[in-house]
C-alpha cells in the first residue's frame, strides 16, 4: 500500500503539477472493527490496531521524514470497541402498558438518551455503567498515544475529544474532533460534543488573525439517504463557521464529495466541507461503483483558492493497488475547485513580531516569544528571534522540526546544538557532513564542525 502510494506521488508531482502532500489528514475508521458479540473481540481490535500502527508509522516514515506530528488522526464509527459497548449495556424489561411504551419511546428520543433499540433482537438496552461505555474508545486512545509517542493523549471525556494542530510555516491550522459522542452500534448517528466544539475554537480563534488558516476534520458525514441514520446534523457547521473554520474534511460515506454550506447571506461566512474516499477498503465496503480513492488538496490561500484532486485505484488487486487520476460525476472530472472563506491576512508585521518576541525572551518568555514569530520565519530578524527562543527554552525537537534543513549559519548552529542535546548522534554526522557545510565557508560554522567532529568520534 505504502509503496504503492509513493510511485503515485512520483507520478502526479512530476507530471501533473500537483505538490508533493505538506500533511496527511486520516478521518476515521482506522481499523475494521469488532463484533460486540465475538468473545475473542477484544485481541482482534487490539491486533487490528497494531497492524494500523505501522501502516501509520510507516506513512509518516515515507512522506514525512518520521514527523508524526505531520499525520492528523480522528476516530470513526469503525473504531469503536464494540465488546465494550456490550458490556456496558443491560437489557430492561418492556413495559405492557400503552401509556409506559410511549413514554419509553419518548425517552428514547430524548438527546443523549442512554437507551437503546436493538432491533435484531426487538429489545430495549440501557448504558448501565457510563465509566465503561466512556472506554468503548480506550483502544483507540492508547493506539493514538501510541503513534504520537506519548505527546498527544485522547480523551476520553466527550467534551475533551479535540486536537489542534497547528502549522504556522503552511499557515494552515487543523482541528481534529471526534464525531462519535454517544456513537455505537445501536446509536449510529454522528455527534460532536458542543463543548469540545466551543473550547476548541476559542483556542483557534486568536491565529485567524495571525493569517492561520483553520481547518477542522472529523468523520461522519453531513448528509445521508432517507432511511439511513448514520450521519451527523450539519448543524454543527454554523460554529465552525463563526469561528472562521473554512474547511471541513470528513471520511465515512466512502466516495469524494464537495459541499459548500453558507447559513447567512455574508459570502464570507461559509465551509467547504470535502469529504474522502476509502484508501484502504475492501470491496464489501465500498458503495456500487466506487474504487479506492483518497483526495489531494492543494490550497492557494494568496488567491483564496483551493483544488481537490481525486486519486482513484485503477486495477482490481486490492493487494497491489494502482493509481491514477480518479473521474468524479459531480465534479465532471478528477478534480475541482472552490473557494476558501478566508484569504490569508498579514496580522502583525514581522517588525512588530520580532520586536514583541524580543521583549518577551528578556522576560524569560521564551515559549511565548516563539509562537508569536513562528508565522514570520521567512522574515531574517523574526527567524533569528525564533532560533534564540527555541535555544533558550531548550526545545530541542521543535528547533530541528522547525530549522531542518537549515539555510543559514545560525540555523546549522541550533541544529547542532538540538542533535548534540538529544544525543542523536546519526543526525549530527548527517549535518556536519552536509552539503550546507561543506559550502558553508564562515568561520563559526567550519569551528563548530570541528567541535562536532571531535563529539560524534566514537560515538
Amino acid at each position: 500500500m505504502l509503496s504503492s502510494l509513493r510511485r503515485d506521488m512520483d507520478r502526479y508531482t512530476a507530471s501533473e503539477e500537483i505538490p508533493k502532500p505538506d500533511l496527511a489528514v486520516i478521518s476515521g475508521d482506522i481499523v475494521y472493527g469488532v463484533s460486540g458479540t465475538d468473545t475473542d473481540g477484544d485481541a482482534k481490535l487490539a491486533k487490528q490496531y497494531d497492524e494500523a500502527y505501522e501502516t501509520l508509522a510507516g506513512l509518516a516514515d515515507l512522506f514525512y521524514d518520521g514527523d508524526r506530528e505531520r499525520v492528523i488522526l480522528v476516530p470513526g464509527n469503525h473504531d469503536i470497541s464494540m465488546p465494550h459497548v456490550s458490556r456496558a449495556l443491560e437489557r430492561i424489561p418492556m413495559p405492557e402498558e400503552a401509556s409506559a411504551k410511549k413514554a419509553l419511546a419518548r425517552q428514547m428520543m430524548e438527546p443523549d438518551s442512554n437507551l437503546r433499540l436493538n432491533l435484531d433482537a426487538f429489545e430495549v438496552l440501557r448504558v448501565a455503567n457510563q465509566t465503561l461505555y466512556h472506554q468503548r474508545l480506550e483502544p483507540y486512545a492508547k493506539f493514538y498515544e501510541r503513534f504520537y509517542n506519548g505527546e498527544r493523549k485522547f480523551s476520553l471525556v466527550p467534551e475533551e475529544q479535540y486536537a489542534i494542530h497547528d502549522f504556522p510555516n503552511l499557515g494552515v491550522c487543523i482541528v481534529g474532533f471526534s464525531s462519535c459522542h454517544d456513537n455505537d452500534l445501536y446509536n449510529r448517528t454522528g455527534h460532536i460534543s458542543v463543548e469540545a466544539i466551543t473550547e476548541a475554537m476559542d483556542k483557534v480563534s486568536p491565529l485567524v488573525k495571525d493569517g492561520r488558516l483553520i481547518i477542522g476534520t472529523w468523520h461522519h458525514s453531513i448528509q445521508g439517504g432517507p432511511k439511513e441514520n448514520d450521519y451527523i446534523d450539519s448543524g454543527f457547521l454554523r460554529h465552525l463557521m463563526d469561528a472562521n473554520c473554512s474547511i471541513g474534511m470528513h471520511g465515512h460515506q466512502h466516495r469524494p464529495e464537495l459541499l459548500e454550506n453558507r447559513f447567512s447571506a455574508d459570502s464570507h461566512r461559509q465551509i467547504s466541507v470535502i469529504s474522502a474516499g476509502t484508501l484502504c477498503g475492501g470491496p464489501r465496503s465500498l458503495p456500487s461503483g466506487r474504487m479506492r480513492a483518497y483526495n489531494l488538496v492543494v490550497l492557494d490561500q494568496d488567491n483564496g483558492i483551493g483544488t481537490i484532486h481525486v486519486r482513484a485505484m485503477s486495477n482490481s488487486d486490492f493487494s497491489s493497488p494502482i493509481w491514477e487520476r480518479g473521474y468524479v460525476t459531480e465534479f465532471g472530472g478528477s478534480s475541482m475547485k472552490f473557494k476558501l472563506a478566508q484569504q490569508r491576512t498579514q496580522g502583525r508585521s514581522a517588525f512588530d513580531a520580532a520586536s514583541k518576541a524580543d521583549q518577551l525572551i528578556h522576560q524569560g518568555l521564551h515559549a511565548d516569544a516563539f509562537e508569536l514569530v513562528r508565522i514570520h520565519l521567512n522574515d531574517p530578524w523574526a527567524r533569528q528571534i525564533a532560533a534564540t527562543a527555541l535555544s533558550f527554552a531548550e526545545n530541542w525537537k521543535e528547533a530541528i522540526r522547525v530549522f531542518s534543513p537549515p539555510s543559514s549559519s545560525s540555523d546549522f548552529l541550533l541544529l547542532c546544538d538540538a542533535y548534540e542535546a538529544l544525543g542523536d548522534w546519526s543526525s549530527l554526522r548527517a549535518l556536519i557532513s552536509s552539503t550546507f557545510a561543506r559550502d558553508c565557508k564562515e568561520l563559526a560554522v567550519v569551528q563548530r564542525i570541528e567541535i562536532s567532529q571531535a563529539i560524534v568520534k566514537g560515538k
